[in-house]
Order: C-alpha cells, then structure tokens, then sequence
C-alpha cells in the first residue's frame, strides 16, 4: 500500500528562489535610479515593490497548496484509487482489469529531483495523470507490480458446483492410414 500527494516542495523553493531574485533586482533598480522613496499615494515605490512580490510569492505558494491538497493517490493491492478536487471530490478507481499501460515522465530539473509525473493509461483510452510524484520509478514499479498481478476469484461453497462435469469422450482409435 502506498498513499501519495504531489510533491510541492521544489515548486515552493523555485517560486520562492524566483520572486525573491525579482524583488531584489526591481529594488536595486528602484534605488540606482533614485526612485525608490517616490511615493505612490502615502506608500513609497520600494515598500509597494516590496508588498508586490511578496502577493505574487503569496498567490503562487496558495496555488501550490491548492494542487497538493486537491489530488491524493492510494495504491492498494488489487486497485489505485486517484482523487481529484478540494469542495468537489472526483474519485477514480482502476483496478488491474482495467489496467491498459504506464509511462514515467521526468523533466531534467524532475531527473535532479527525483520527481516526476506517471500516466496510467486504462483499457478506455483514458490518461490518468499522477503529478508531481516524488521517486515515480519506484512508485511506477509498485503501480505496475499491483496490476500486472492477475486477480483470481474462488467462489464461495454455496456458488461452487455441486456435481462433476461429465468427463470428456474418449478419442477415437488411431489407425495408420
């Protein structure tokens, strides 16, 4: 069994790494030109920069909460359950019958990091995508193990028959011919 979400943490360190760069050169520039202490209405320039990209920063890292806290996968052992949605859930279950074909994509920064996304694609054509999973050669190989396992049903004492079918008719005599 396995349960994942995806994996957000490089994400929130690039935005974080990103907009901090952008604030600093913005800023940089502001005060090389002297701008910096201009105000804008009673706020100055380099305090609204400021202000500025730390809401882009903030809608960035709730983007990134929404997208983990929305998507949640459970590998059991005979299905793998994908669940989709914050208010509204989606939840979608493929069992090994359904089981088509599976690939693991991994960007370069995703080959640095470990991340990837895995595409389960099922018997209806349909594309399920697992993003941003952390380690996806593995989990790949545990998703691919649990449904590449054939799944064998007994029947109950009650359903099983109660008599031996009959045996096969002998086959006929060999002749030289």
């Amino acid at each position: 069994d396995w349960q994942g979400h995806p994996w957000m943490t490089p994400a929130m360190i690039w935005l974080s790494i990103v907009v901090l760069a952008l604030a600093i050169v913005v800023s940089w520039a502001e005060l090389f030109e002297k701008i910096a202490f201009v105000h804008i209405g009673s706020i100055p320039l380099l305090d609204a920069t400021i202000g500025f990209f730390f809401f882009v920063w903030l809608i960035g890292a709730l983007r990134l909460a929404i997208i983990r806290a929305s998507n949640k996968y459970t590998l059991r052992g005979s299905n793998l359950e994908i669940q989709h949605g914050l208010l509204g859930k989606s939840i979608f279950t493929i069992s090994a019958a359904g089981f088509s074909d599976l690939q693991v994509l991994k960007s370069i920064t995703g080959r640095i990091l470990n991340m990837g996304t895995i595409i389960v694609e099922t018997d209806s054509h349909r594309d399920l995508r697992l993003i941003n999973v952390r380690d996806p050669i593995r989990v790949g190989d545990m998703i691919r193990q649990v449904m590449t396992v054939p799944t064998v049903r007994v029947a109950p004492p009650s359903e099983q028959p109660t008599q031996s079918p009959p045996p096969p008719p002998p086959p006929p005599p060999y002749t030289n011919e």
